[in-house]
């Protein structure tokens, strides 16, 4: 069994799948945001070398040579240093490698100016690629390498052309820090927000807990309201939560009644058999005294064990985990063994028993149990049946076995009706000095549901009652019935 505190809390798991989801996407972003601002930085970087590249070799391409005099050197940015004039440094060699033309402002930045190709010419640097640095003294410059090539095509040599880095490569990680500590800020943030929301969420379900850990059972019958707002949601757990409790005070009011009837059932036969033991020894008697008084003991001996088999058999159709042995069952043959019982009876009260048996009515179900339904059903259409006659029907409609019996007792009032399953109910007007527990019905109404089938009571104060009870064919293909819960 896991207790409370090794779950971890809802507030956590929002903090941790939520907050990391936001968090985790709040990163993706940023990451995306800098590759991009990466990306436009060297791109605004090598647009005006690449201009500038473009416009000196549109100059010094001729059709298959190289003409440096055609390019006019003596523009500011490329004789003089001061950053004012934003110097270009401009070097262009052949196709061997060899330096033949630098600017005049190359000399006066430093005589340790590299005087060779940094790399190999390419004529689109991609974006993604870092801006191509060196170092001249105190002095860092970009550049970039671009292939010359004539009009068909063949290499003619390269222009190398750089200028001061104005500091591109720490706006890097200028972009980079303040992103991570916008990122760190806003993941504070939504962390805060989340926690507060998950507290403000949370605030009705503790509410619930405790107002739920406080009821006894004696408090059952009364709905739990809660003073905090409420979400849908919640609001839906509440209603469920009291609709159980309310299911639940049913239960222990009907497990009240049980035992109580069970007790006042189980009582008056008891003090029977205490008061005839008692008048059996209190003076001698007579063999006959001693037979009439061992006889109704016996009688009240048979009517307690009559109760605590039907009491036991609805314990046991109340577990949903007891499993019956269920197989084919020959229903016309069951019924006209207990029809022939019960005839007998019928006759001794004056009251005529028939049967209409359909030969060939077959079912799958648990005989034992069916012979209940139809030993209780016949019972009380002997017992409330004081003249007249009793009719016991047994036919095939379609995919099911109809079990019926009709009689002219004293028939059940109409507002008594919807209670004769219930158990150990008996109708106020029961006909005095009628014996029974008012379980017959109950146990009936279980074994039915059992074996999927329905079954219907009306009946007529005065005229009668009819019991119908529709049971599956064996014809009909169905899985194994299950325990009803």
């Amino acid at each position: 069994m896991h207790t409370p505190s090794r779950h971890p809390s809802f507030l956590s798991r929002l903090l941790v799948q939520s907050g990391g989801t936001l968090i985790a996407a709040l990163a993706l972003l940023g990451l995306l945001a800098w590759v991009a601002a990466y990306g436009w930085i060297n791109e605004m970087a090598r647009l005006p070398l690449r201009n500038e590249i473009q416009l000196v070799a549109s100059r010094i391409v001729r059709d298959n040579h190289l003409d440096l005099n055609a390019y006019y050197w003596d523009e500011p940015h490329h004789r003089l240093l001061e950053r004012h004039v934003d110097p270009y440094f401009l070097q262009v060699f052949d196709a061997e490698g060899h330096l033949i033309r630098q600017s005049a402002n190359i000399r006066l930045l430093s005589d340790r100016y590299p005087e060779v190709l940094l790399h190999a010419p390419v004529q689109q640097e991609p974006f993604w690629k870092p801006l191509q640095t060196f170092q001249v003294g105190e002095y860092r410059l970009y550049y970039l390498v671009f292939p010359l090539y004539d009009p068909a095509g063949r290499y003619l040599g390269a222009i190398q052309l750089a200028r001061f880095e104005p500091g591109f490569v720490a706006l890097y990680r200028q972009l980079a820090l303040g992103l991570f500590v916008s990122w760190a800020l806003l993941s504070g943030l939504i962390l805060m927000l989340l926690a507060a929301s998950g507290r403000r969420v949370l605030r009705p379900l503790h509410e619930l807990t405790r107002a739920t850990a406080a009821l006894s059972p004696e408090q059952l019958h009364e709905p739990i309201r809660l003073t905090s707002p409420l979400d849908r949601e919640t609001a839906q757990l509440l209603a469920t939560l009291n609709a159980l409790l309310h299911r639940l005070h049913q239960a222990f009011e009907e497990l009240r009644r049980f035992t109580a009837n069970a007790a006042h059932e189980l009582k008056t036969p008891l003090a029977i058999l205490q008061g005839q033991a008692e008048l059996a020894l209190r003076r001698p008697r007579s063999t006959d005294s001693y037979r009439a008084a061992l006889r109704q003991i016996l009688n009240q001996t048979e009517q307690m064990t009559r109760l605590v088999q039907h009491l036991l058999l609805l314990s046991r159709l109340d577990q949903p985990e007891t499993v019956f042995p269920f197989a084919p069952v020959d229903f016309s043959k069951l019924v006209a063994r207990e029809q022939e019982l019960f005839a007998t009876r019928a006759r001794t009260r004056g009251v005529v028993l028939t049967a209409s048996l359909a030969p060939g009515a077959r079912l799958y179900g648990v005989e034992t149990l069916l012979q209940e339904v139809v030993r209780n059903v016949l019972d009380n259409a002997v017992k409330y049946t004081p003249q007249g006659q009793i009719d016991v029907v047994v036919r095939a409609t379609g995919n099911h076995i109809l079990f019926e019996v009709r009689d002219t007792g004293i028939g059940i009032p109409r507002e008594a009706l919807p209670h004769v399953t219930e158990r150990f109910y008996r109708a106020p007007q029961t006909a005095p000095g009628i014996e029974g527990h008012g379980l017959g019905l109950a146990l009936v109404a279980r074994i039915v549901a059992l074996h999927q089938g329905t079954l219907e009571i009306t009946s007529e104060p005065g005229q009668g009652t009819t019991v119908r009870i529709a049971l599956p064919a064996l014809s009909v293909p169905a899985s194994e019935p299950t325990p009803i819960t």
